[in-house]
């Protein structure tokens, strides 16, 4: 028995078609299209008609979301700094706050001899994880861009030179 297509309004369509430049398939596209406003369903077929009929939209609507993805948020440079200086400042007021040590409970004995108290403890974890911290951020920055010259002299013996452009100059 042949199945009648269903029709699909405009704006239908135009989900369908960005589900299908966004590389979902028919089964994730049926699961999006259940909660629209005006839920639908739509058939393999109907997707790859879609996919072949509106392959240029396709291709420029994938292009721009890519540009997109590539160009705000996370992906620029300045945003990533930022954030990771956001919690740097956080990590900075626990850590200063509570002078780099935490309590640490401690239990001992058993029974009538039970007893229960509190030692200081360096909060290293914390430390390491503000380090790495700002080191990202120095990478972020270009601050850990390091060059590795490998050469050899006229007596065929080799050469390494490191660069670093940020380290302080001897001049």
């Amino acid at each position: 028995m042949k199945q009648r297509r269903i029709r699909l309004s405009k704006s239908q369509r135009e989900m369908v078609i960005r589900w299908i430049a966004e590389g979902l398939q028919t089964d994730e596209i049926n699961k999006h299209a259940a909660r629209c406003a005006e839920p639908f369903k739509v058939s393999r077929q109907q997707v790859d008609y879609y996919r072949k009929k509106c392959d240029k939209d396709i291709k420029e609507i994938s292009k721009q979301d890519e540009f997109k993805a590539l160009n705000t948020g996370l992906a620029l440079r300045s945003v990533r700094v930022e954030k990771l200086r956001q919690l740097a400042g956080l990590m900075e007021l626990d850590l200063f706050g509570q002078l780099l040590w935490v309590d640490r409970f401690k239990s001992v004995g058993g029974g009538p001899n039970f007893m229960t108290f509190t030692e200081k403890e360096f909060n290293k974890a914390e430390v390491d994880a503000y380090s790495r911290i700002l080191d990202d951020i120095a990478k972020e920055l270009g601050h850990r861009v390091h060059k590795t010259e490998l050469s050899t002299d006229p007596a065929g013996e080799i050469h390494v030179t490191f660069h670093n452009p940020y380290a302080p100059s001897d001049e």
